[in-house]
């Protein structure tokens, strides 16, 4: 068992795993995604009037109860947008990572099926969020261009900064549903974890705020400069740095990558506990 965590690692493998398992990963997405609304009267319906509700109460209580200005606009919608820029990608996020943490177990039955690729189901759990972030930010997207007034180009690139969180977000996956079989208490730590990572990322207020000596947690957060991309096409029409997406999409591979080798190198022991 120990010489197989140092056998050699073929970093290929993991694109080329994934891309033979595409057909099963998109049949389960789907079925996963329709699950969600699955035994309701309006069925897929709900997959673009839930973020829309989402988007118009918060738009009317940060505008409208609040009256919460933003920076120099006298537009009191323009919080709102602010807010939903960082909070759409925050809530894909922790569902994903909160998800991962039930998956496994919730398919022990598969487990022991030696040919199910189980890597796929943590895969699942952060597509089915992306699907339903791709439609929020669609909404979003409207409001920005009614409250700001343009459609900028570099919302042109928001495809790339879903990418770049989407490895991101799967590699952190398949290492919480592994350990997740292991430590059955990791949903509920989770949880806490994610509400306390919240309130550190700059999803509610500027990162301009924060306190000199807190910002070392503010830049050792992917989050952060994931909502901060996101924030800079959609409400200021500017591109990020190259720097700042080069060193974005090299971390995400990587915690993709490392992710999936923690993933195959644990699954093998999973039939044991379960």
């Amino acid at each position: 068992m120990i010489r197989s965590w140092f056998e050699p690692f073929n970093i290929f493998r993991v694109f080329s795993n994934l891309l033979k398992n595409r057909e099963v990963i998109r049949m389960l997405t789907w079925r996963d995604f329709q699950a969600k609304f699955r035994g309701s009267s309006f069925g897929l319906v709900w997959a673009i009037f839930q973020p829309l509700l989402t988007i118009v109460i918060y738009t009317i209580v940060f505008s409208t109860f609040l009256k919460i200005k933003f920076g120099s606009s006298e537009s009191p919608f323009i919080f709102a947008v602010y807010l939903l820029c960082g909070l759409i990608p925050w809530m894909a996020f922790s569902e994903s990572i909160l998800g991962s943490t039930v998956v496994i177990r919730g398919n022990a039955n598969l487990v022991k099926r030696v040919i199910f690729p189980l890597e796929i189901l943590p895969l699942n759990v952060n597509l089915v969020a992306m699907i339903q972030q791709v439609i929020s930010l669609a909404l979003l997207q409207i409001l920005a261009w009614i409250v700001v007034g343009h459609i900028y180009f570099s919302i042109f690139l928001i495809p790339l900064f879903i990418l770049i969180q989407f490895f991101f977000s799967a590699g952190l996956s398949w290492v919480w549903a592994s350990l997740a079989v292991f430590f059955p208490d990791l949903r509920q730590i989770t949880s806490l974890l994610l509400n306390l990572m919240m309130f550190l990322t700059p999803v509610f207020y500027p990162e301009e705020i924060v306190p000199r000596w807190a910002l070392w947690l503010v830049r050792l957060n992917p989050l952060a400069y994931i909502i901060r991309m996101y924030r800079l096409a959609i409400m200021e029409g500017k591109f990020p740095s190259l720097v700042e997406v080069a060193s974005g999409s090299v971390l995400g591979i990587a915690v993709f990558i490392l992710g999936y080798y923690w993933f195959s190198r644990t699954k093998k022991m999973f039939v044991d506990v379960l």
